[in-house]
């Protein structure tokens, strides 16, 4: 499962594929969420715009999400903090479904 809890909050996992044409919720990935991003893989770049995607999809702050793994890998864990599973779920399917 892509989503799952964490403390006071959420983890996502995510496969995120840098330079891409446009940024976007690809779909399901396995067990993860694939994301593209125009970024390209450097200092931290394509993480930043995942992460910024994210927040305004999700409507959350940026100092809400932190890359628990993968910070170097296209597969990550991102941490939401005061996120439930049915607020992101329901984001995610809007995302997808438009």
């Amino acid at each position: 499962m892509y989503l799952s809890t964490h403390g006071d909050g959420i983890i996502l996992n995510i496969w995120l594929q840098p330079r891409a044409a446009r940024t976007k919720i690809v779909g399901i990935y396995g067990d993860n969420i694939k994301i593209s991003v125009k970024a390209p893989p450097l200092e931290g770049r394509a993480n930043d715009e995942c992460i910024e995607f994210l927040s305004a999809l999700l409507g959350f702050p940026k100092k809400l999400f932190t890359v628990k793994s993968g910070e170097k890998s296209r597969r990550k864990r991102i941490y939401i903090k005061d996120a439930t599973p049915g607020m992101v779920e329901a984001a995610l399917e809007r995302a997808v479904s438009s």
